[in-house]
């Protein structure tokens, strides 16, 4: 089970639709945040994506709006790579992943770790 997460533009105060303009990326339970990332537009690092979002809107796929003060630390905490939870596992990264057991969803052509371990692809997923 998994989450993912938005930036969204032309919100309507009245009927409360709205565009996803980015997809930021996916939590998905015992793993460390999966970052979309967008060469085109510098969005290549956690950290690119931390300033882009300050005085953005951000939802999830149900509709609900995140707080970014919650998101930031969710990321940093809870999903970041190498974070170990109370029962002691440790979160797994995707490309990390990838790499090791050579899943097809890993390609070095489109996919990237930052400087912090996390996850990036420009490709799109769910």
């Amino acid at each position: 089970m998994g989450t993912n997460y938005y930036v969204i533009e032309n919100l309507c105060e009245c009927c409360n639709r709205y565009e996803e303009v980015y997809h930021i990326g996916k939590a998905s339970y015992g793993w460390a945040f999966s970052f979309r990332g967008y060469r085109d537009k510098e969005l290549t690092s956690w950290q690119a994506w931390k300033e882009f979002l300050k005085d953005k809107h951000i939802k999830d796929e149900y509709g609900e709006d995140v707080n970014y003060s919650w998101f930031v630390e969710y990321i940093e905490c809870y999903k970041a790579p190498g974070y170990i939870r109370e029962d002691g596992h440790k979160n797994l990264s995707h490309n990390e992943q990838g790499r090791i057991d050579k899943y097809p969803w890993f390609n070095p052509e489109y996919d990237w770790d930052d400087p912090q371990g996390y996850s990036f692809g420009t490709r799109e997923f769910s």
